[in-house]
């Protein structure tokens, strides 16, 4: 036998050497390895046997809420975008897509202008009301509401009583006005797990609610009966709290719309534009005096308004303010509006609806127009660059290319 075979024969025959130690340490990990594998399939059996009630599509729904909400909004092209409309379609703009909503359908397309949703509904007259995080989308008259993210429906529910309002904070929570059925409005508060958990009862008229962005405080605008006119009220509630915040009446206005801002809120009556902080505090008003309104936006604590300054209805004042109140355009133009669009990204202020296509109007008050080849224009969407011209069954991106 050579010298090099006794050494392999003579190595063949050592034992590794083994310490007791760590071979107890890793008998004991894998012991308790098997125990946790034991114990997570009696969990996952236990749960599936006891609680199966509770595994349900609207709960897996509820689970992704938030997924995709940190996306960011940069401006793109947008292009194309095609859907089936009709003439009572209502649009928004949504985390830097388009919504897109018919009485049969809801639709999201995002900021590429490809289709995330398409999402079957049975009302008679959606309201689309976006939130930073969620789109809230209601049935006016009817009894049904749906929540969606960017990537897909959280929850569809009935309600009891006919919607009357409706609006969505960026925490999840929201309110709803509804009609009794002996005739009184109820105010009713939702936390983020769509829970009810306030009531607020009001006599008057309520046309219109806003939710603070962090779900904490909450408007409801009222029309009064006074005993030759209309007054609207202002009330400030405050979640979980029995005492109201504010509370304030205006005389001789009828409210249109509310919105809140980081600051406070927007009021918007027939007669002027109402600003308030979160406390109710009443910080400015800007008076409407001179023009008869027809159509408003309010959208990032700014708003446009168009209503018309003689009785033909050939002259209409533009008018759009700050998130302050300060004027940042006040013209009068010899048009006809159908409509006025808040601008978003660019520094356009706003576009304007008319017969034969959009304006926009720029931060530096100049106007420039872009038409369709043919059909009427439902609406405008603002985008991060230019805008969405809605029509029908499609909407195209006009004025891509202005900074």
């Amino acid at each position: 036998m050579s010298r090099t075979e006794e050494k392999l024969a003579v190595a063949g025959k050592i034992e590794p050497e083994v310490n007791r130690h760590y071979a107890r340490v890793a008998k004991r990990y894998a012991a308790a390895g098997v125990i946790c594998m034991i114990l997570f399939v009696a969990y996952l059996l236990g749960l599936i046997v006891f609680g199966s009630e509770y595994i349900t599509y609207d709960n897996m729904r509820y689970l992704i809420r938030d997924f995709g909400t940190a996306a960011g909004e940069g401006a793109r092209e947008f292009g194309k975008i095609v859907y089936n409309g009709s003439a009572d379609t209502v649009f928004a703009y949504f985390r830097g897509g388009a919504a897109v909503c018919t009485p049969d359908a809801y639709r999201y397309f995002d900021k590429t202008g490809t289709q995330i949703i398409a999402d079957p509904l049975n009302y008679s007259d959606p309201v689309l009301a976006p939130s930073d995080k969620y789109m809230l989308v209601y049935d006016v008259g009817g009894t049904g509401y749906s929540v969606y993210n960017q990537l897909t429906g959280i929850v569809a529910k009935e309600t009891e009583d006919r919607i009357i309002a409706a609006d969505i904070a960026d925490d999840g929570s929201l309110v709803l006005v509804t009609r009794s059925k002996d005739t009184k409005f109820v105010v009713e508060l939702f936390n983020a797990a769509f829970h009810k958990t306030m009531e607020v009862y009001k006599d008057g008229y309520v046309l219109g609610v806003a939710m603070a962005p962090d779900g904490k405080q909450f408007l409801v605008a009222s029309a009064i009966q006074s005993s030759t006119d209309f007054n609207c009220e202002i009330q400030i509630c405050e979640r979980g709290s029995a005492e109201e915040v504010s509370r304030e009446i205006i005389p001789h206005a009828m409210p249109l719309a509310v919105r809140a801002t980081d600051d406070g809120y927007i009021v918007l009556c027939d007669t002027a534009v109402y600003y308030y902080s979160r406390y109710g505090t009443a910080v400015r008003t800007v008076s409407l005096a001179g023009m008869t309104l027809k159509y408003a936006d309010i959208a990032d604590g700014r708003i446009a308004l168009t209503g018309q300054v003689n009785a033909l209805g050939s002259e209409h004042r533009i008018l759009v303010l700050d998130r302050t109140g300060e004027t940042l355009y006040d013209d009068t133009m010899r048009i006809r509006t159908g409509g006025i669009r808040v601008s978003r990204g660019d520094d356009a202020l706003c576009y304007l609806i008319v017969s034969d296509g959009v304006i926009r109007v720029a931060a530096d008050k100049s106007l420039s127009q872009e038409s369709p080849e043919s059909g009427d224009i439902l609406d405008v969407i603002p985008l991060g660059a230019g805008a969405l011209m809605c029509q029908k069954n499609a909407a195209y991106q006009i004025f891509a290319g202005r900074k």
